[in-house]
């Protein structure tokens, strides 16, 4: 009668000392200066629900909200109660804040149907394109018949076989159709109209012929330093295909040096990505790091030369400054994308440390780099480059402090100690193996989230890179840093020869890869509950507390179950109501659209299909039943108990199909509502139509694209499970009229 309190007393000891542990845990993480990682997962959980939210909230309630809670806990820390609850509570709703203000800010008008315009107005950028074609972003100054009011800011028209050439800053004048910005193609998918939102750009589409020059009045002083910036880049580029002339060495350097992969063959891209290198062309830490390095010790080098400079005045300061310059520099030719400017940030920081003698590289560096990222950007948040870049930065520093910590007080002294070649030879070792330890972590951390955005992995990525990387950091990478140097002095000449040949070999590599990768890499979409848990994981792995960290495998052993019982969708339908995707009678995936169009591409690609298969999975016209008003096609063989009106056996044994009509004309809704079991169509629908499911212009006008999820044994026809890619509106969200 006795155990009983006792074994609850050694109950509580036991979650006291659990509770203790913990805390000690996460104190000695926060000693150790974690609290800023700690302070921005808390601001990135914040923007993520205000992402995920059904409703556009109230911005003053927000703000409201978060001053209140700073305030709760300024007065709990100063009593010593609860401030860390209050803390967390505060960043989170700081992050939902800073997400709904940018989101006032950017807001502009967006055009709600596609409309025949009249266009004026500023070149912002022009974007090479394939088939030489030609992408310009309109800085709109007219657009009849469109009023003020209703008139984007921002537009991207594409232009056919233009030879011209358009700087920043330059005023045109052209008839365009335009659309509203597009929707994602599937749930899940890239959102185009979410992208366009936050870049201002309120309809997309193309001229109707060659832009004419138009007066418009004075260049606006942004523009103008673009178009500084623009004439440099295209200089520069100019330079390096005079040199590597425009194959694939002379489109890899442009590429590397200044940003713009349009000389790029587009062969060459998809070989990159098949290995696992694709990498290489996104100007991150290892070029910044290069170039900003490269300039820190050459001008130390030469202030040191100067016994009085060095010993009199704060050298480290001053190539610090000119290392900062340079990777500003680097920053603004190279296009400034997310990679970019977290790798600018994390340079400066960098050199901080090093002037304040602090360690260079720190997760409270990668913390204040997202942190200022995401004051001013929030939707960076949800851009696979940014994701994969924070990724691949946190994993990377977390294994190389793992590894620090584990080898403890062993140094370069004991290695020099066994003879001079010998400690070479392990020096090359060591060098080649932190090459591999460092792609098979980056390749880790990244690869989930690549799979889930591209629907694709690099199986062979670790090996290609242990042979590629050598080539990039000993040579493709310094003599980019040379060439750039030697450019205002005309000797690029050799530097930029030297990188070509490199190059050229790294291309050699990444298409062998390419062929020796089974199915190209494409392993079809992956569900995101299953995304979610990997990174969280991952994110547990890395920057957990100590000796809780193995609680890891937990989440991950979730992740790995989720993919394992994930089932594709059976059927998808466009947000325009004019195509689909479907599973014919053997389970086979086919696609009305073109498989080499983008709509095509990307749900054969989430289907797992590579590319090569593509062009078998169309379902034309000629394989279903089709009339000027409507198309017919069965698809999805269900059991024979389960009898579907309207279609005979298929005499397969497995039992009959499912009706679908993709109705064009109205005279078709008569005979057809009656006799199929799903419509798609980009009409609106009877209100009295018999088919059991409708997916007409004014429902999916309310859903955009739909993935579709058929279950026979409920009953018949098949019950549908669907999931839209979105429910609410939200600004981003298309707002398209009902179709008539």
């Amino acid at each position: 009668m006795q155990s009983r309190p006792l074994s609850s007393k050694r109950g509580d000891d036991t979650d006291t000392t659990w509770s203790q542990a913990f805390s000690a845990a996460l104190r000695a993480d926060l000693d150790r200066g974690r609290g800023l990682v700690w302070a921005c997962v808390a601001f990135v959980l914040g923007i993520a629900g205000y992402f995920q939210l059904p409703r556009e909230p109230s911005l003053l309630a927000l703000l409201t909200a978060t001053a209140a809670l700073w305030v709760f806990f300024l007065a709990a820390h100063r009593k010593g109660r609860g401030a860390w609850a209050l803390l967390a509570c505060a960043l989170i709703m700081s992050g939902a804040a800073a997400a709904c203000l940018r989101t006032a800010m950017v807001a502009a008008p967006v055009l709600e149907r596609a409309r025949s315009v009249d266009l004026s107005g500023f070149v912002e950028l022009a974007e090479p394109r394939a088939n030489g074609r030609t992408r310009l972003t309109l800085r709109v100054i007219a657009a009849p018949p469109l009023r003020q009011g209703d008139r984007p800011e921002r537009v991207r028209v594409s232009l056919r076989g233009s030879d011209a050439t358009y700087a920043a800053g330059t005023a045109v004048r052209l008839r365009a159709r335009l659309m509203p910005p597009a929707p994602a193609v599937m749930p899940g998918g890239y959102d185009y109209s979410f992208r366009a939102f936050f870049d201002g750009v309120g309809a997309s589409g193309f001229a109707f012929g060659s832009p004419e020059p138009a007066d418009l009045g004075p260049v606006p002083w942004d523009l103008r330093l673009m178009s500084a910036i623009d004439r440099l880049r295209r200089a520069i580029a100019q330079r390096i295909l005079q040199t590597l002339g425009t194959g694939v060495a002379g489109g890899l350097a442009v590429a590397l040096i200044v940003g713009d992969r349009s000389s790029i063959p587009p062969e060459v891209t998809e070989a990159l990505r098949t290995a696992g290198l694709a990498h290489i062309l996104a100007i991150s830490g290892l070029h910044m790091a290069l170039f900003a390095g490269a300039v820190f010790f050459s001008v130390r080098a030469v202030l040191a030369l100067s016994a009085r400079l060095s010993q009199e005045q704060p050298i480290d300061l001053w190539a610090a400054g000119a290392a900062l310059g340079a990777a500003t520099f680097y920053l603004a030719i190279s296009g400034g994308s997310i990679a970019t400017q977290r790798a600018f940030v994390m340079i400066a920081l960098v050199l901080a440390g090093r002037l304040l003698g602090r360690r260079a590289l720190t997760l409270r560096n990668a913390a204040v780099a997202a942190f200022l990222i995401l004051l001013l950007t929030p939707e960076s948040l949800l851009d696979p480059g940014f994701q994969m870049s924070f990724a691949a930065v946190v994993a990377l520093i977390a294994a190389y402090e793992e590894l620090t910590r584990r080898r403890g007080h062993r140094d370069a002294r004991e290695i020099a100690a066994s003879g001079s070649v010998r400690s070479a030879l392990n020096q090359v070792m060591i060098w080649f193996g932190a090459i591999l330890f460092t792609s098979l972590i980056a390749g880790a951390a990244t690869g989930a989230i690549g799979a889930y955005h591209f629907h694709r992995v690099a199986p062979l990525g670790p090996l290609i890179n242990l042979v590629a990387m050598p080539l990039v950091t000993v040579l493709v990478m310094p003599m980019a840093v040379l060439a750039l140097a030697m450019l205002p002095f005309g000797l690029e000449v050799f530097p930029l020869s030297v990188m070509g040949m490199a190059l050229e070999q790294v291309a050699s590599i990444s298409s062998w890869a390419q062929a020796a990768t089974p199915d190209e890499g494409v392993i079809g979409a992956l569900p995101i509950s299953a995304i979610l848990l990997l990174v969280g994981g991952g994110g547990l792995l890395c920057i957990g507390p100590a000796g809780y960290r193995r609680l890891s495998i937990v989440p991950l052993a979730f992740a790995g179950l989720f993919v394992a019982l994930h089932r594709p969708p059976d059927m998808f339908v466009s947000a325009s109501g004019k195509a689909i995707a479907l599973r014919d009678s053997d389970g086979i995936m086919q696609v009305t659209p073109r498989p080499s169009s983008f709509l095509g591409d990307v749900w054969l690609r989430a289907e797992g299909v590579p590319a090569l298969d593509r062009p078998n999975r169309h379902l034309s016209r000629r394989r279903m039943a089709c009339d000027e008003r409507a198309c017919i096609v069965s698809a999805y063989p269900v059991p024979d108990d389960h009898r579907v009106k309207a279609l005979p056996s298929t005499g397969n044994g497995r039992g009959h199909g499912l009706v679908i009509s993709l109705v064009s004309d109205p005279e078709a809704f008569a005979q057809d509502c009656a006799r199929v079991d799903v419509i798609v169509t980009a009409l609106r629908a009877p209100a009295d139509c018999a088919a059991a499911y409708v997916f007409d212009g004014d429902r999916l006008a309310r859903t955009g694209a739909l993935a579709v999820r058929l279950d026979p044994k409920q009953g018949a026809p098949p019950q549908i499970t669907l999931r839209p890619s979105y429910k609410t509106l939200r600004p981003w969200t298309p707002n398209r009229s009902p179709r008539p």
